[in-house]
């Protein structure tokens, strides 16, 4: 299969949709109330579950399309930073599945009814009573740190490249300017063109 030199529309907007989704979850997680046996979910939980189901659906999406669509590395990159940044984008996927989908089981576990945005309710999984279930709290937060220290590492290797080393290498993932597209899509001698007729009429 060949890859495509950058990200398409629906790439960038399922990447985008996630970020949002993740700014507004882990304040969300972070003040909830303390979880123990028996209590009821309120509506932050309620929330907390609703956002994590709706962030695993897009990064289900997001992993079908990026392997049915594969993106090459910049080839502005080293060899080694093309392999690194490969690795921390099949992390990041790793990380977000296991937090949501450990998140769904401690939920399930709990015994809680599980409602999408409190309106359309979800299974729970098979999970409750295990000897299994009894770690998966501990996990999801693990999983919850591991995620947040791998999301910081990358979000600050694309301020580099965007302050430091001023590669373009953050425009992969950003909405393409108009004239960019246009020219984009020129053919070549048409390009080569424009600067003469430009001074023609100078």
């Amino acid at each position: 299969m060949t890859k495509q030199p950058h990200y398409g529309t629906t790439a960038k907007v399922l990447h985008w949709l996630v970020v949002a989704l993740l700014i507004v979850q882990y304040p969300l997680g972070k003040f909830m109330p303390h979880i123990h046996r028996g209590m009821t979910p309120g509506d932050a939980m309620t929330l907390h579950m609703s956002f994590g189901i709706t962030i695993l659906a897009l990064m289900v999406l997001r992993l079908c399309w990026r392997i049915t669509h594969p993106v090459a590395p910049a080839r502005s990159l080293p060899a080694w930073q093309q392999l690194l940044s490969e690795a921390v984008h099949w992390l990041l996927y790793a990380l977000v599945l296991a937090t949501t989908i450990t998140g769904w089981i401690f939920a399930s576990e709990r015994g809680w009814s599980i409602l999408l945005f409190s309106a359309v309710p979800l299974p729970m999984l098979p999970t409750e009573g295990s000897l299994l279930a009894d770690a998966i709290g501990e996990w999801h937060g693990t999983m919850e740190w591991a995620l947040l220290v791998v999301v910081g590492a990358h979000v600050g290797a694309a301020m580099a490249h965007t302050f430091v080393f001023r590669d373009h290498i953050m425009q992969r993932m950003l909405p393409e300017k108009p004239m960019l597209a246009r020219a984009e899509n020129l053919k070549p001698e048409v390009v080569a063109m424009k600067p003469a007729r430009q001074s023609r009429t100078a």
